[in-house]
């Protein structure tokens, strides 16, 4: 088995996490030395689904990186978390992200997640509620 390289750029990388009660995105984006993370709230409305900024916050790039390496998000890469056979609710996710360059690394499931998963998204949840 051969090693995955690490991530040394990146420029945009979405999660969306779903559930019984609504959806939420987590929009990060690399911004020359500044990592933007924005949440964002699906509500539906008038027939048709919105898209709402709920936070904002930033942090440096160089230690998000760090941070996305520690999480070994490379290795997520083609991740189909199947949902768990007995489990009757649960959450799904979708997460996608370009990285060095021109890499795209896909992963998704339904109440069955990479791991360091939850690290990665208790580290968003982190940085938003910093203030």
């Amino acid at each position: 088995m051969f090693k995955k390289p690490a991530v040394d750029s990146f420029g945009k990388i979405l999660l969306k996490i779903s559930g019984m009660r609504g959806s939420i995105e987590y929009e990060i984006t690399d911004r020359e030395g500044q990592t933007e993370i924005s949440l964002y709230e699906f509500r539906y409305g008038n027939g048709a689904e919105e898209r709402i900024l709920e936070k904002q916050a930033f942090c440096k790039t160089d230690e998000f990186i760090a941070f996305l390496n520690e999480c070994n998000i490379m290795r997520w890469d083609g991740f189909e978390g199947k949902h768990p056979r007995g489990v009757l609710d649960g959450r799904m996710f979708r997460f996608s992200a370009e990285v060095n360059g021109g890499t795209t690394i896909r992963a998704n499931g339904s109440e069955n997640f990479p791991r360091h998963f939850r690290d990665f998204e208790n580290k968003l949840y982190e940085i938003l509620n910093q203030n």
